[in-house]
């Protein structure tokens, strides 16, 4: 036997998916309908399924006390879906999104904003990530982004994956923004890795860290990287020299039990930095990412010595020396 609460909500359940399946019939055979109707038939959705919706409130507040996490994440989804489905429809918030009027604390736009990110700048980003070996040189293959990066650089302009930025235009730190689509705060670690800087002595790459923050507080309605503790401070990219283009690449990892528990990371230095074995040791999982590519200019030589104070390193073949032999003259 169920006990008693799983039985009303188990009941409930099936009437609120069997209302689902009809509903949505019946919106498909009202395609043709003029556009008054189809108004009224939003508004006749909306209000069924807000009260299917005040039932499901006095249910979740019923149960609270008893039910298994299972059960009461099983309702809240529930819940979720109630609250997205009955404004989905509404003219105003389709046109609100379009415009990028967006309030990420209501359940509709979030849901929006998550299919947005899943239909295109995620396929987007794993593709660039792939092609241009991010995946797997610094990056598991393993990565299902959950989370959009945004960097904004300081003059307004947002960084699409792997496009050429130059250097001048990251001397600052850019903003980073990390759209995430959960209503509680969860703390993150963030990091801004080169994995193309020069490897002198073992004629080879490294890892460089340009930047280390972690226990940096998120929120759907709060995903402005602000606060946080600070490991390594923002250097800007400085790609060297005589090297081919760098792939600057800025990494959000979770932190564990599920962003609620705060790490105190510590590190060696930024050279031969080593992005997965820093996240297997502090339990850190990979949720989203975004890189820019930048090769050198003479700003570079300016960020070396004034924000770098160092003698500006030069890479690449040695000039070749020109063998030729000298006529002798005879008098």
């Amino acid at each position: 036997m169920l006990p008693a609460f799983s039985k009303r909500s188990f009941h409930l359940t099936r009437c609120i998916s069997r209302f689902n399946a009809v509903r949505q019939a019946s919106t498909k055979t009202s395609k043709h309908t003029a556009y008054e109707e189809a108004l009224k038939l939003i508004e006749v959705d909306k209000k069924e399924r807000l009260s299917m919706l005040e039932r499901l409130e006095k249910e979740i507040n019923r149960v609270a006390k008893t039910a298994i996490p299972a059960q009461m994440k099983a309702l809240e989804t529930l819940r979720f879906d109630l609250q997205v489905k009955s404004e989905l429809n509404e003219p105003e918030v389709q046109r609100n999104f379009k415009l990028g009027n967006i309030d990420m604390s209501k359940p509709v736009y979030r849901y929006m904003r998550q299919k947005q990110f899943e239909k295109t700048p995620k396929s987007k980003l794993m593709e660039r990530l792939t092609q241009m070996n991010v995946i797997p040189d610094l990056l598991s293959s393993s990565l299902n982004p959950t989370v959009e990066v945004v960097v904004k650089l300081p003059e307004g302009q947002q960084v699409e994956p792997g496009t050429f930025v130059k250097p001048e235009q990251c001397i600052k730190r850019p903003e980073i923004e990390i759209t995430n689509f959960h209503t509680e705060s969860r703390l993150y670690t963030l990091m801004l890795v080169d994995p193309d800087s020069p490897d002198v002595e073992h004629k080879t790459y490294q890892q460089y860290c340009h930047w280390l923050i972690s226990n940096v507080p998120l929120s759907t309605t709060s995903s402005v990287v602000n606060g946080g503790d600070s490991i390594l401070d923002y250097i800007p990219p400085h790609p060297q020299k005589g090297t081919k283009y760098h792939r600057y690449t800025l990494i959000a990892f979770e932190q564990p039990n599920e962003g609620q528990a705060k790490v105190e990371v510590k590190v060696d230095g930024r050279e031969r930095f080593d992005v997965n074995e820093l996240a297997q040791a502090y339990g850190l999982r990979a949720t989203g990412a975004n890189f820019f590519r930048q090769v050198w200019d003479e700003q570079v030589s300016r960020i070396y010595d004034e924000i770098l104070k160092q003698k500006e390193p030069i890479y690449g073949k040695p000039p070749k020396v020109e063998r030729y032999i000298q006529r002798t003259v005879y008098y």
